[in-house]
């Protein structure tokens, strides 16, 4: 009888399972940082919200501005459960792919537009930010691929 084959089977496995570790502590650290830093100090992503050229009015710049930590927040501790861990990483992957819209909304249509992120993401130009946030993406889809159930190869 022919043995059956899958995407996870010998070395391959251990390698793999290693990365799909790697991609979901990094989302966790991720979005339990950025997520944390912003409900701690909310004021500056209300301003930057509010001031964007896309038109947040108040009561929607209000929403989003508690929403978004609370949703980067729930995505990282979705991650940390293995129940949760294949939601968490469709949740990061369309968090990231809303903030390449963003960031490079504003780095095609330049503008005076301070980045309401916390730390070392505070620090990049809106260039940098568009490149990490591209290196993000392919990140949470790697980790979706790599997590999507085990499909049988055929000889």
């Amino acid at each position: 009888m022919l043995e059956e084959k899958t995407q996870w089977s010998g070395l391959a496995h251990s390698k793999q399972k290693n990365l799909l570790y790697g991609i979901i502590c990094y989302f966790i650290l991720l979005f339990a940082y950025t997520g944390g830093s912003k409900l701690i100090d909310i004021d500056p992503l209300y301003t930057s919200l509010r001031n964007t050229p896309l038109y947040f009015g108040k009561s929607l710049a209000l929403i989003i501005s508690w929403g978004l930590p609370a949703v980067e927040i729930a995505t990282a501790l979705s991650l940390c459960f293995s129940k949760f861990r294949y939601t968490g990483l469709i949740c990061a992957g369309i968090l990231i792919f809303v903030f390449i819209m963003y960031t490079g909304w504003i780095v095609i249509f330049p503008m005076q537009q301070p980045c309401s992120c916390g730390g070392i993401l505070a620090e990049m130009s809106w260039k940098q930010h568009f490149l990490f946030n591209l290196f993000s993406e392919a990140l949470a889809l790697s980790g979706i691929y790599l997590l999507s159930p085990p499909k049988k190869l055929s000889r």
